[in-house]
């Protein structure tokens, strides 16, 4: 088995980026995550994203360095973690990556990540507490 790799990250949204190209992202961040196996959470709230991502190291790592970080539509990265894992946390939630679009969305990956308790899930609940969707994107 392929080490295994989780990254975490916060960004600005650029303030130009309208709510069809913040939907773009979700659509095409969701594709392609879920054709290369990538599990994880994307969401947007105020001008700001929060992902994670999970999947084979060599993939995961070039994913994070060769696009996302170098993506314009997004600037200030704050990486909350790097790290080789054994046991991604949002691999037993769903069997597609998600993108949180509305508070219930929001709600689920709490919930979820409340029961899963692992450091990692600890620390992803506590980044998560303060999001709070107030409308879904369209």
């Amino acid at each position: 088995m392929k080490p295994l790799h989780t990254i975490c990250y916060i960004s600005n949204a650029k303030p130009e980026l309208s709510n069809r190209e913040i939907e773009e992202v979700f659509e095409v961040t969701s594709h392609n995550n879920n054709e290369f196996d990538v599990s994880g959470i994307l969401l947007y709230n105020m001008g700001h994203f929060f992902q994670v991502i999970e999947g084979e190291e060599e993939h995961i790592i070039d994913l994070y360095e060769n696009k996302i970080k170098v993506d314009p539509r997004h600037e200030e990265i704050f990486e909350v973690y790097n790290k080789a894992t054994t046991k991604p946390v949002f691999l037993e939630y769903d069997s597609k990556f998600n993108i949180v679009k509305t508070e219930e969305d929001l709600q689920k990956i709490k919930d979820y990540l409340y029961n899963v308790k692992t450091s990692t899930s600890d620390k992803l609940t506590r980044l998560l507490r303060p999001f709070v969707l107030f409308k879904d994107v369209k």
